[in-house]
């Protein structure tokens, strides 16, 4: 496992507004989603970036873990972030959004506000159903990632998809759609126009389901999937202190 695929934690000392807590996404790691942290720690923000149970790893030691172990390791992040005495928003790519929303279900009084990009909430794969039978038999399928607009860019993703874990995944995503109601924290979707492994509608279908007052959209018109490393990451990134800017300064309103 190289050095960027690493977990990562940036703290930038005593001045440091907010902390950011970054969800990777399914068979990805923390690479993908260090430009995007490296941005944030430029702007003044701590950031932790956990590795997911699982990955980064040959695909066998993914096959073995399940979403509550990947859950697990946000939920210790969490409280990870907020031992650095800050306000904390959460933030994920894909799955890694999955996973922000449910924390946000769970304890979003703990959190300032989310960030999503191209997050995953259910499946639009017509095969997708078989994949808890198909597990016994197939044990993987082809790698996913790198869905990128960016021809000279790559994702660093597992060699390939364990569908155990992907079976897991499925019930991540059921059982977070129906939490989306307990979402109430302020929220900025970051959602690729073209995206060939997690449909747009999912952004859609969370935006319908959370009970959050605000909720900002933007549409990325030059990625795909890994938006973090592609064309538009900028947009995601600059998006993300402004809101992060934004919110924290209607914190301070209230309570001035």
């Amino acid at each position: 496992m190289s050095t960027e695929s690493e977990a990562f934690t940036f703290d930038v000392g005593p001045d440091a507004e907010a902390t950011m807590l970054l969800c990777h996404g399914f068979t990805g790691n923390p690479s993908s989603l260090r430009p995007w942290g490296e941005h944030l720690r430029d702007a003044g923000y701590n950031v932790i970036c956990p590795l997911l149970p699982g990955h980064g790893l040959p695909w066998r030691e993914l096959a073995k873990t399940r979403w509550p172990d990947w859950y697990g390791a946000i939920d210790r992040s969490l409280d990870a972030a907020l031992d650095l005495g800050r306000p904390v928003f959460a933030g994920g790519l894909s799955m890694g959004g999955t996973l922000a929303l449910r924390l946000a279900e769970h304890r979003g009084a703990e959190l300032s506000g989310l960030v999503l990009v191209n997050p995953a909430i259910y499946d639009d794969k017509p095969h997708g159903f078989l994949a808890p039978v198909l597990r016994h038999i197939v044990p993987s399928v082809g790698a996913i990632g790198s869905d990128l607009a960016k021809p000279d860019t790559r994702e660093q993703t597992s060699d390939r998809t364990p569908l155990a874990a992907f079976a897991s995944l499925r019930r991540l995503w059921r059982d977070t759609r129906a939490g989306l109601p307990r979402v109430t924290v302020p929220v900025r979707i970051f959602t690729s126009a073209v995206d060939h492994v997690v449909h747009p509608r999912n952004s859609a279908v969370v935006r319908a389901g959370i009970r959050s007052k605000d909720v900002e959209s933007t549409i990325l018109p030059r990625s795909y999937h890994v938006a973090t490393l592609d064309y538009d990451a900028e947009t995601v990134f600059s998006g993300t202190v402004e809101f992060m800017t934004r919110q924290l300064a209607e914190t301070r309103g209230v309570h001035d």
